[in-house]
């Protein structure tokens, strides 16, 4: 039962993830590098702002709603809601004062046409983004699965018209304005009638669902953030047509991240439920089982992408962005670490201040070796420096969360 509701996650997002990636290969033939690096980099700043925004809530969701009982369930959904609405609002009002003031201090400035749409789609997409948890949790796993997809269909139906229409990273805002509009009208459509229409039983518990919730949202932060490092200091030091070349190497690392996350939302409700019971080999089963099957998904992966990997780019995304082939082979070096990497035991155990300080220390180390290679480094070595820094890292700190892992589950690290 388990495995199934695995499979029909990975099988969901792997077919949202082929219709994703057409939209990036729609983009690179419609919009100029430039605009293209443009609208990739507001992209980012939404990913990096929404991290921190959403504190927590789809983790926390997996922690409290399987230690529930069902009467309780309600109240956690609609607290839930609430605090993200209010981030929601919270976001829209800073962008737009943000806006208002680069508009006295710095009219000329680049973003200052962005900001307050940008802060739209961010506050709007708060709302969306925990749905697919929830359908998971309420063992609604192929509605997930479809949801996954219809969500991806409609980006690949909307932002490529976009793009035709007015092709520019404005342009491109616009598209993606509509498709969130759409995508949080079907979120609430599904919970109103079910969660927030009648009344609630059962105290609030905000303070606890917060507690949890905050420390997980800052080490998403400081995850995103870590993750992305290399394309800040891309976008600081470079200029937004190497952005975008930079943006196409880079891509495909996140992008599997859509494997760990689908067995993540079946597995770490289990392994929560079972680390309330104290069942630690039940939660070491899990976590064994499943570092064994994603490693026989990511190592054949990485080698696979690895020897197609020039004529690949070039097909995908046209001979303009060649250049990023070398960046792509650098971060294939981070799929064979995705299985051993899993935090899942730990997050199921609580232990959200370790995977918090363990990812602030990550970020530092990750910002001092990428900066280093950067400033020491001469020609294109300069720009291959911060993937092999974002690398390292990574290892490192999946190392780290082994170690932890097995001092939790009392077994030795093998």
């Amino acid at each position: 039962m388990l495995a199934r509701k695995v499979a029909v996650l990975i099988y969901g997002r792997a077919i949202a993830f082929g219709l994703s990636l057409a939209i990036p290969i729609a983009l690179t033939r419609l919009l100029i590098r430039d605009e293209y690096g443009a609208y990739q980099q507001l992209v980012l700043v939404y990913v990096s702002i929404q991290a921190l925004l959403l504190l927590g809530t789809p983790q926390s969701l997996q922690y409290f709603f399987p230690r529930m009982e069902a009467a309780e369930r309600p109240q956690l959904i609609r607290q839930t809601w609430g605090l993200l609405g209010l981030a929601s609002l919270f976001v829209i009002l800073l962008f737009g004062a943000a806006q208002g003031m680069l508009e006295v201090w710095e009219p000329s400035h680049p973003l200052k046409q962005y900001l307050l749409l940008l802060g739209v789609y961010t506050g709007l997409m708060l709302l969306v983004t925990p749905f697919q948890n929830l359908l998971v949790l309420e063992d609604r796993a192929k509605a997930a699965m479809w949801t996954m997809i219809g969500f991806s269909l409609l980006d690949l139906v909307v932002l490529p018209l976009a793009a035709w229409l007015n092709p520019s990273a404005m342009g491109m805002l616009h598209g993606i304005l509509i498709t969130a509009t759409i995508k949080v009208l079907t979120v609430l459509a599904y919970i109103f009638p079910r969660y927030l229409r009648h009344g609630v039983p059962g105290a609030a518990f905000m303070r606890e669902q917060l507690a949890y919730g905050i420390p997980v949202g800052l080490t998403a932060l400081i995850y995103v953030i870590n993750l992305n490092i290399d394309k800040y200091l891309v976008g600081i030091f470079f200029s937004t047509t190497i952005f975008a070349v930079y943006y196409i190497g880079s891509l495909w690392f996140p992008i599997f991240g859509w494997i760990t996350q689908s067995a993540a939302q079946v597995v770490t409700p289990r392994m929560s439920a079972a680390h309330k019971e104290g069942r630690l080999s039940d939660i070491e089963k899990l976590y064994s089982e499943s570092v064994h099957t994603l490693a026989l998904i990511f190592l054949p992966f990485a080698v696979g992408l690895a020897i197609i990997a020039q004529p690949l780019i070039v097909f995908l995304f046209t001979a303009d962005y060649s250049g990023a082939v070398p960046v792509f082979m650098i971060y294939l070096l981070l799929l064979p670490s995705r299985p051993f990497s899993l935090g899942w035991v730990l997050m199921a155990s609580g232990q959200t201040r370790f995977l918090f300080r363990l990812a602030v220390s990550m970020s530092i180390i990750n910002v001092i070796l990428s900066y280093t290679l950067l400033v020491t480094l001469e020609g294109d070595m300069r720009l291959l420096g911060i993937p092999v820094a974002t690398v390292v890292v990574a290892w490192l700190s999946t190392l780290f969360v082994m170690c932890q892992t097995a001092r939790t589950l009392k077994i030795p690290l093998s």
